[in-house]
């Protein structure tokens, strides 16, 4: 009887991010109702807009918590550079903020805010997967690939919030 060395596969060997793809599954439920929560028009009275906007809130709220337990797994199972980290502390809640407030935009009839809503938690979601894949290290060097998305995230967020107020 001799002994067999198993080798475990390295990060860069993993095929697929399970984790992160079952989040994703949920994320896109939970993406899909809040983007037919955003374009639909409540029929009736105050009561029936304000049922809309409380189911709008939890469902931007319930779709940013999981966008963050993605972005944290993404990290912890892969790499992101650590300012990037400290940056997603802050722009992630704003960027909630701001993708509620687009929503709200929707239903005082400015249709053009839903491209906030379709844009950022794709972003967010890309990100996670690219922090927490190798593969996609190997595509996309790690600084321009933070820069571009954390920007782009600020910039849908600070444009969301210029324009409602």
């Amino acid at each position: 009887m001799g002994v067999v060395a198993m080798s475990m596969p390295s990060s860069s060997q993993r095929s697929w991010p399970i984790g992160l793809l079952v989040l994703l599954a949920v994320a896109g439920v939970l993406y899909a109702l809040m983007l037919a929560n955003a374009v639909s028009q409540p029929s009736g009275g105050g009561e029936a807009s304000i049922e809309t906007a409380i189911e709008g809130l939890f469902l931007t709220a319930g779709l940013w918590i999981v966008l963050v337990i993605m972005i944290v797994v993404g990290a912890v199972t892969g790499s992101m550079p650590g300012w990037a980290g400290g940056l997603a502390g802050i722009l992630l809640p704003a960027s909630g903020v701001a993708n509620f407030t687009a929503v709200d935009l929707c239903s005082r009839h400015m249709p053009w805010a839903i491209v906030i809503p379709v844009l950022l938690a794709p972003l967010i979601v890309f990100y996670a997967f690219w922090a927490g894949w190798p593969k996609l290290h190997e595509a996309l060097p790690a600084e321009r690939t933070s820069v571009a998305v954390w920007a782009s995230i600020f910039v849908l967020s600070a444009v969301t919030f210029v324009l409602a107020a």
